[in-house]
């Protein structure tokens, strides 16, 4: 983010952000022109992202065509030279993604907010002052919150930034490179924690919380009855499905209450959902997108959370206790360098820390990650994924009797077997 950019924060009027007067201060910000020197020609607007690439919010790429207004001495003789093309993306909040008042009730675009306009900043101000330019996100340009909630940003992919295949995962080099970036990420949130006191009351909860237990659990209860009859039907051990038929009913409260923040305990602001949509490449750096439920809490949910849902099929199983050992170094070194009053975790508390919340693993194999191997053959239905009717049975089987999770879940599950991930820590 560039901390030169100030957002524009604004409680709008208009009905509708499709319009060239919505964007007069985002273009005036980006070409840094005051408003009488261009002229907003035309507005158009398409789907940013594959509808299945989000669920709590619509990501628009708006294309605006631009006619700069020069003095004699800098127009040319057509003209052609004053007209622009610029493109942005826009985040919405609408009831048309999945969540509905979910999304109200985690705060979802409070939070971004929160963290595009205050945090990353902060952060990158703590790491530039020892010498290191880090960028962690993406550059704002405004943010609305009525009559409609947007986010306008950057568009990445003019700069190089790219997506990486999903079904693929991230090889071990790209994994290194992203717990790098992590870990700067959470040592720049323990400081800016030391100088600014606690993260505001909407950044306690994250994916798991208990406040929304009556929400969710009935969302993951068919999910995980359909994962258990699958393993079942895939030959898994009785051990194995013994040690998971407890968790019938209570598997999001189960969850939760493993991610409770724990003060004695280090902690960091987590991204909350790092995986790989989430992370944009050029050849030299990489971006976080999507900070909507972000939450303060212990660093093994993120790095839990990426290294399953992201690497490729061997590394997140072979290489995860030297992903692990790599973050810790990266981490140290940070703190040592923002020079942070915080103790630093041992690499064996990290590792105990990591295995108190193993669980975590074996629900994102259910959800996030058999989702990711779905695609494209199975086109995502996030309503039909919790649904009790004969339609969400259905549709879960072909989840996961896909041809890529069966062949995910015979390396992850012995791996969560032999690490204790499914009983430990769950009484």
């Amino acid at each position: 983010m560039n901390n030169d950019c100030e957002i524009t924060s604004t409680k709008t009027t208009v009905v509708d952000w499709r319009n060239a007067d919505f964007f007069q201060d985002v273009v005036s910000s980006n070409l840094q022109l005051p408003v009488e020197d261009f002229a907003i020609l035309d507005v158009s607007v398409a789907n940013a992202t594959e509808k299945t690439a989000g669920y709590m919010s619509l990501m628009h790429r708006v294309t605006l065509h631009v006619q700069v207004r020069g003095d004699e001495s800098t127009s040319s003789a057509t003209g052609d030279s004053q007209l622009k093309q610029l493109s942005f993306i826009v985040k919405e909040k609408s009831e048309k993604a999945f969540g509905g008042e979910m999304v109200d009730m985690m705060r979802a675009f409070p939070k971004e907010v929160e963290v595009y306009a205050t945090m990353l900043p902060a952060f990158e101000k703590l790491w530039e002052d020892v010498g290191d330019e880090v960028k962690f996100g993406p550059r704002v340009f405004k943010v609305t919150s009525t009559p409609f909630t947007v986010i306008v940003m950057e568009d990445l992919k003019l700069t190089g930034y790219r997506m990486k295949e999903c079904n693929d995962g991230l090889s071990q080099q790209d994994c290194e490179t992203v717990l790098k970036k992590l870990a700067k990420f959470h040592v720049a949130s323990v400081v800016y924690h030391e100088k600014n006191g606690p993260y505001p009351d909407d950044f306690k909860d994250g994916m798991f919380s208990e406040a929304l237990i009556a929400e969710f659990e009935q969302y993951y209860a068919p999910l995980f009855d359909s994962y258990l009859q699958a393993l079942e039907e895939l030959g898994y051990s009785a051990q194995i499905i013994e040690a998971l038929k407890p968790m019938r009913g209570k598997i999001y409260s189960k969850t939760s209450q493993l991610f409770k923040l724990d003060p004695a305990k280090f902690n960091v602001l987590n991204h909350g959902d790092v995986w790989i949509n989430n992370i944009q490449f050029n050849d030299h750096d990489l971006l976080l997108l999507d900070y909507q439920i972000s939450f303060y809490g212990s660093p093994s949910f993120d790095l839990l959370y990426f290294i399953i849902n992201s690497a490729s099929l061997d590394v997140r199983t072979e290489q995860f206790d030297h992903l692990i050992d790599h973050y810790h170094r990266h981490l140290v070194e940070g703190m040592q360098k923002l020079n942070a009053k915080t103790p630093s975790p041992s690499l064996q508390e990290l590792h105990a820390d990591i295995q108190a919340h193993g669980f975590l693993v074996c629900v994102t194999s259910m959800e996030g990650l058999a989702m990711m191997l779905a695609m494209p053959d199975l086109e995502l239905d996030m309503d039909l994924l919790g649904s009790m009717e004969p339609a969400g049975v259905e549709f879960r089987r072909k989840l996961f009797t896909n041809a890529r999770f069966v062949k995910m879940i015979e390396k992850l599950m012995p791996f969560m077997w032999e690490k204790g991930f499914l009983v430990d820590g769950m009484e």
